[in-house]
Parts: structure tokens; sequence; C-alpha cells
């Protein structure tokens, strides 16, 4: 188990795609490590799930790959799910209009 506020990413794969359920607090530090998990992700296939409900913090470059995220799902046609973190991390989001863009689960 890591240190609280330390940044991780578990990777599950599974029947349908993969799962990436991050923890800890998504800023700067942990840019490279998302987005090398993203790319991982996308090579083993099927539908990508990030799972936010064990984030404590995100700032603008947890947001940025998130965002980058989207855009590569966009134009390249795969399917992607973000499940919502806790109120303080989906506040971030909503002030950005984020919660509105992003492929939220219902």
């Amino acid at each position: 188990m890591s240190p609280p506020g330390l940044f991780n990413v578990d990777t599950r794969e599974e029947v349908a795609g993969v799962t990436l359920a991050l923890s800890g607090e998504l800023d700067l530090s942990g840019e490279q490590a998302l987005e090398a998990a993203l790319a991982a992700a996308r090579v083993l296939g099927g539908r990508l799930t990030v799972d936010l409900t064990e984030l404590e913090f995100i700032d603008s470059s947890g947001l940025r790959v998130l965002v980058r995220l989207h855009n590569a799902a966009v134009s390249s046609g795969f399917d992607y799910t973000l499940i919502a973190g806790p109120p303080q991390v989906h506040r971030t989001f909503a002030l950005c209009g984020l919660d509105r863009t992003l492929a939220f689960a219902a």
C-alpha cells in the first residue's frame, strides 16, 4: 500500500478491457506515470475505464492528461469511461466544465 497522498495507478485487466484505478494526489509529479499507464492500457485493447474513486486530489496536470485521453478517444474512435472521484476531486472537473465534456459514468 502506498503512503497517503502518493500517486499510484493500479492496472486491472478484465474481460471487457482495462481499468486503471488512480489513488493519492495526481499532480505534475504523477503525470508521466498516468500517461505511461494509459498508453500501456491502450495497447492491451478493449474498453478503458479510469476509476477516480480513491483519488484525493487532482490539479491541472492531471486534468490535461485526461483531456488528452478524451481527445485521443474522439479522434481514434475508442471507448473510455471515467468513474467520478470524491466531491473534492469531482469539483475540479465541474469548475472547468469538464464534468460535461469527459465521458463520466452515469
